[in-house]
Protein backbone atom coordinates (compact mmCIF):
# COMPACT_ATOMS: atom_id res chain seq x y z
CA UNK A 1 0.00 0.00 0.00
CA UNK A 2 2.98 2.40 0.97
CA UNK A 3 4.65 1.72 -2.41
CA UNK A 4 1.12 2.25 -4.19
CA UNK A 5 0.86 5.68 -2.28
CA UNK A 6 4.66 7.23 -3.19
CA UNK A 7 4.66 6.09 -6.53
CA UNK A 8 1.15 7.04 -7.36
CA UNK A 9 -0.14 10.11 -4.69
CA UNK A 10 0.60 13.40 -6.83
CA UNK A 11 -0.43 11.70 -10.45
CA UNK A 12 -3.87 10.58 -9.04
CA UNK A 13 -4.26 13.53 -7.51
CA UNK A 14 -3.74 15.76 -10.66
CA UNK A 15 -5.62 12.99 -12.57
CA UNK A 16 -8.66 13.54 -10.30
CA UNK A 17 -8.34 17.28 -10.43
CA UNK A 18 -7.84 17.72 -14.13
CA UNK A 19 -10.67 15.42 -14.61
CA UNK A 20 -13.25 17.45 -12.43
CA UNK A 21 -12.21 20.59 -14.14
CA UNK A 22 -12.90 19.20 -17.22
CA UNK A 23 -16.04 17.62 -16.19
CA UNK A 24 -16.79 21.63 -15.12
CA UNK A 25 -15.82 23.15 -18.13
CA UNK A 26 -17.76 20.91 -20.39
CA UNK A 27 -21.24 21.20 -18.13
CA UNK A 28 -20.47 24.99 -18.69
CA UNK A 29 -20.55 24.54 -22.32
CA UNK A 30 -23.25 22.40 -22.43
CA UNK A 31 -25.18 25.26 -20.33
CA UNK A 32 -24.11 28.41 -22.14
CA UNK A 33 -24.73 26.70 -25.89
CA UNK A 34 -27.66 24.25 -25.55
CA UNK A 35 -29.11 25.34 -22.36
CA UNK A 36 -28.81 29.28 -23.06
CA UNK A 37 -27.83 29.84 -19.31
CA UNK A 38 -24.24 29.61 -17.79
CA UNK A 39 -23.11 28.56 -14.44
CA UNK A 40 -21.39 31.61 -12.66
CA UNK A 41 -19.25 29.52 -10.19
CA UNK A 42 -17.83 26.73 -12.49
CA UNK A 43 -15.48 28.52 -14.20
CA UNK A 44 -14.46 30.03 -11.19
CA UNK A 45 -14.11 25.94 -9.43
CA UNK A 46 -12.28 25.05 -12.97
CA UNK A 47 -9.73 27.47 -12.30
CA UNK A 48 -9.25 26.48 -8.97
CA UNK A 49 -8.78 23.05 -9.69
CA UNK A 50 -6.37 24.05 -12.26
CA UNK A 51 -4.39 25.87 -9.63
CA UNK A 52 -4.41 22.84 -7.20
CA UNK A 53 -3.50 20.49 -10.75
CA UNK A 54 -0.33 22.65 -11.12
CA UNK A 55 1.64 22.96 -7.44
CA UNK A 56 0.58 19.16 -7.27
CA UNK A 57 2.00 18.69 -10.42
CA UNK A 58 5.09 20.08 -9.61
CA UNK A 59 5.64 17.63 -6.89
CA UNK A 60 4.73 15.02 -9.54
CA UNK A 61 7.30 16.31 -11.88
CA UNK A 62 9.86 16.16 -8.54
CA UNK A 63 8.93 12.67 -8.23
CA UNK A 64 9.61 11.45 -11.49
CA UNK A 65 12.76 13.60 -11.73
CA UNK A 66 11.12 15.47 -15.01
CA UNK A 67 11.58 18.82 -13.66
CA UNK A 68 13.29 21.29 -15.68
CA UNK A 69 17.00 21.79 -15.31
CA UNK A 70 19.81 22.46 -17.62
CA UNK A 71 22.13 19.28 -17.39
CA UNK A 72 25.05 19.66 -20.05
CA UNK A 73 27.78 20.55 -17.32
CA UNK A 74 27.00 18.24 -14.50
CA UNK A 75 26.74 15.65 -18.04
CA UNK A 76 30.14 15.83 -18.31
CA UNK A 77 31.27 14.86 -14.96
CA UNK A 78 32.54 11.62 -13.57
CA UNK A 79 29.70 9.55 -12.25
CA UNK A 80 30.96 10.06 -8.90
CA UNK A 81 31.23 13.55 -8.91
CA UNK A 82 28.01 13.75 -10.77
CA UNK A 83 25.87 12.12 -7.47
CA UNK A 84 26.55 14.91 -5.84
CA UNK A 85 26.16 17.62 -7.91
CA UNK A 86 22.55 16.62 -8.30
CA UNK A 87 22.57 16.28 -4.46
CA UNK A 88 23.50 19.64 -4.82
CA UNK A 89 21.07 20.82 -7.10
CA UNK A 90 18.21 18.77 -4.99
CA UNK A 91 19.63 21.34 -1.77
CA UNK A 92 19.03 24.00 -3.98
CA UNK A 93 15.69 23.23 -5.13
CA UNK A 94 14.62 22.57 -1.66
CA UNK A 95 15.98 25.66 -0.30
CA UNK A 96 13.91 27.54 -3.04
CA UNK A 97 11.22 25.63 -2.28
CA UNK A 98 11.12 26.09 1.62
CA UNK A 99 10.99 29.60 0.99
CA UNK A 100 8.15 29.66 -1.40
CA UNK A 101 6.20 28.13 1.79
CA UNK A 102 7.58 30.38 4.10
CA UNK A 103 6.36 33.04 2.38
CA UNK A 104 3.08 31.46 1.45
CA UNK A 105 2.01 30.34 4.76
CA UNK A 106 2.38 33.98 5.82
CA UNK A 107 -0.17 34.58 2.71
CA UNK A 108 -2.74 32.01 3.71
CA UNK A 109 -2.57 32.96 7.21
CA UNK A 110 -3.55 36.64 6.10
CA UNK A 111 -5.86 35.59 3.55
CA UNK A 112 -7.75 33.19 6.54
CA UNK A 113 -7.72 36.33 9.13
CA UNK A 114 -9.12 38.64 6.98
CA UNK A 115 -11.77 36.20 5.78
CA UNK A 116 -11.44 37.17 2.58
CA UNK A 117 -13.81 34.81 0.24
CA UNK A 118 -14.18 33.91 -3.40
CA UNK A 119 -16.40 35.90 -5.68
CA UNK A 120 -18.93 33.22 -6.89
CA UNK A 121 -18.15 30.17 -4.74
CA UNK A 122 -17.97 32.14 -1.25
CA UNK A 123 -15.24 29.74 -0.39
CA UNK A 124 -12.48 30.49 1.84
CA UNK A 125 -9.95 32.00 -0.62
CA UNK A 126 -6.82 30.97 2.11
CA UNK A 127 -7.95 27.21 0.87
CA UNK A 128 -7.16 28.63 -2.90
CA UNK A 129 -3.74 29.98 -1.32
CA UNK A 130 -2.92 26.72 0.74
CA UNK A 131 -2.19 25.16 -3.05
CA UNK A 132 1.47 26.51 -3.45
CA UNK A 133 2.32 25.74 0.42
CA UNK A 134 1.08 21.95 -0.13
CA UNK A 135 2.53 21.74 -3.84
CA UNK A 136 6.40 22.95 -2.62
CA UNK A 137 5.80 20.85 0.51
CA UNK A 138 5.42 17.70 -1.39
CA UNK A 139 8.17 19.01 -3.34
CA UNK A 140 10.47 19.23 -0.35
CA UNK A 141 9.41 15.72 0.76
CA UNK A 142 10.18 14.27 -2.93
CA UNK A 143 13.79 16.27 -2.89
CA UNK A 144 14.52 14.70 0.10
CA UNK A 145 13.31 11.27 -1.02
CA UNK A 146 15.86 12.24 -4.20
CA UNK A 147 18.63 13.20 -2.03
CA UNK A 148 18.24 10.07 0.01
CA UNK A 149 18.21 7.95 -3.20
CA UNK A 150 21.32 9.13 -4.80
CA UNK A 151 23.26 9.03 -1.67
CA UNK A 152 22.32 5.90 -1.00
CA UNK A 153 23.50 5.13 -4.30
CA UNK A 154 26.62 7.07 -4.43
CA UNK A 155 27.48 4.79 -1.19
CA UNK A 156 27.20 1.67 -3.88
CA UNK A 157 29.48 3.61 -6.20
CA UNK A 158 32.01 4.24 -3.74
CA UNK A 159 32.22 0.23 -2.43
CA UNK A 160 32.43 -1.19 -5.71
Amino acid sequence: MLKLIDEHFEEAIVVALMAMMSVLIGVQIFMRYVMGASLSWSEELARYFFIWATYIGIAYAVRKDAHIRVTMGTDLLPPGVKVYARVLTHLIFAAFALFVMYQGWFMVEKTFRFGQKSASLGIPMGIIYLAPFTGFLLVVLRLVQAIVIDLRSAGRGAAR
